[in-house]
């Protein structure tokens, strides 16, 4: 077994500004002016055969993440991302692929999350039945082609993120025998990001997601097309969705 282990201490400063905006009420005013300071300190443990396109192995990522004013930063908050991939053989060249990822973050001394630093998920590599970032809470603004013409103003609705991020991935990889490196997949995605810290929302609020796809295999990754379907679609969302990309999901 091949088995690569990182431990990384890092920190960043970032600054980000927000002006001008066509949609006024997409990003909350206290928000459009963050300054973040973050220590972070991130363990890596990956044995799998093909970083690509595993076949066998274990890839895990753990990151714990600190944001204090007394640091440099506007707002106080921590954060945890995790992740577990397990790859293996079943035999005929079917491989089994499971993934989970939990998130949290939680402010303190009366602080919050800004908005750019909450989770987001659905697309390609999470929840395949709902659109890019389309995951979890949602909220209606105000949209105007011109903001001087009520008449040209409609309401949408945006997902607003979550402190929260639970994300499971279930997936059999079975190769064709009509092409060498194409290959057809069956897959489960469950999940969803939530509001608020805590397990009470989990069953309420969890998505299933199941489809198919196909993968051809190139010297730089798979391409990949998958179809995922949601079965706990809201309203206003298609529940089918279609995703082309390079690489496996996770």
């Amino acid at each position: 077994m091949n088995e690569q282990l990182y431990e990384i201490l890092r920190y960043n400063l970032s600054y980000t500004s927000l002006s001008q905006l066509l949609i006024p009420d997409l990003v909350p005013f206290e928000d459009q002016t963050v300054r973040l300071s973050t220590i972070s300190a991130t363990y890596l443990r990956d044995t799998r055969d093909n970083a690509l396109d595993a076949h066998k192995g274990i890839y895990q990522s753990f990151e714990l993440g600190l944001n204090a004013i007394p640091l440099g930063s506007s707002v106080n908050f921590g954060r945890f991302l995790g992740q577990t991939a397990y790859y293996r053989a079943i035999g005929a060249g079917i491989i089994w692929a499971n993934s989970i990822r939990l998130g949290i973050e939680q402010d303190f001394a009366n602080s919050r999350v800004p908005l750019s630093e909450k989770f987001f998920s659905g697309g390609g590599s999470t929840l395949r039945g709902i659109p890019l970032n389309g995951a979890g809470p949602q909220r209606v603004v105000t949209a105007c082609g011109d903001p001087a013409d009520a008449s040209t103003c409609a309401p949408i609705v945006v997902p607003v993120g979550g402190n929260q991020l639970l994300i499971l991935n279930t997936e059999l990889r079975i190769p064709l025998p009509i092409k060498k490196g194409l290959s057809f997949a069956a897959f489960y995605d469950g999940g969803n990001v939530y509001q608020h810290v805590g397990f009470h929302d989990v069953l309420s609020d969890f998505t299933n997601n199941v489809g198919f796809g196909f993968r051809y295999s190139t010297p730089v990754g798979p391409i990949r097309i998958d179809i995922g379907h949601n079965l706990n679609s809201l309203p206003g969302i298609k529940p089918t969705q279609v995703f082309v990309t390079l690489g496996q999901a996770f």
